[in-house]
């Protein structure tokens, strides 16, 4: 998904628009429901080579990780608020702390503001800063009978350690198109 495009307006356009092919009646699968809808271009995924759906304008590049002020919900805290916070999440700024038990903000300040590292991410975290982000994102929005219906299905750790989290697809890429116009989901998946 493109830095332009956030995880609100990427599902707004997905089930929330039109095409302008249904408009016009050349997709005759698109449910009257859904024809009134705003017209926009549709998001288009593309399944990889292991058959995950991913986003393939996804730019590693321009991933920026939260600082640990922000993962650990803390913006806005100050003095006795960000202390008293902090004492519920100790175990985060343990390892920080010369003594445990006497300890003050400056000893955690500048390390609440450097960029969390990747490894300190849960595996669902982690896929939110990857080209698997609107996969997961679809995927949840859906509810089961529909992703059942799509055929998807979401994988936590392909192999036996991994901590991966995609959603993959291994029937016929132009008949899961053809549920997604029937659901009117404006997304096109392709194949890599």
């Amino acid at each position: 998904m493109s830095t332009e495009l956030n995880r609100r307006d990427f599902l707004k356009v997905v089930f929330a628009t039109t095409t302008a092919a249904a408009v016009s009646g050349a997709v005759p699968l698109w449910p009257a429901d859904a024809i009134d809808r705003p017209v926009s271009k549709p998001f288009n995924l593309t399944l990889d080579d292991s058959h995950y759906l991913v986003d393939p304008s996804f730019d590693y590049g321009s991933v920026s990780l939260p600082t640990h002020r922000e993962h650990l919900l803390l913006e806005g805290l100050e003095g006795d608020d960000l202390k008293n916070e902090l004492n519920e999440q100790f175990w985060q700024i343990e390892h920080l702390l010369k003594d445990p038990k006497k300890w003050s903000l400056d000893e955690v300040e500048g390390w609440l503001d450097t960029e969390i590292e990747h490894e300190d991410l849960s595996a669902w975290q982690a896929a939110q800063f990857s080209p698997y982000k609107s996969g997961l994102d679809i995927y949840q929005h859906l509810d089961v009978e529909a992703a059942d219906t799509l055929g998807l299905e979401l994988v936590e750790g392909d192999h036996p350690g991994s901590s991966f989290v995609g959603v993959a697809f291994y029937g016929d890429v132009d008949e899961l198109n053809r549920q997604l116009q029937k659901l009117g989901l404006n997304l096109v998946v392709t194949s890599s």
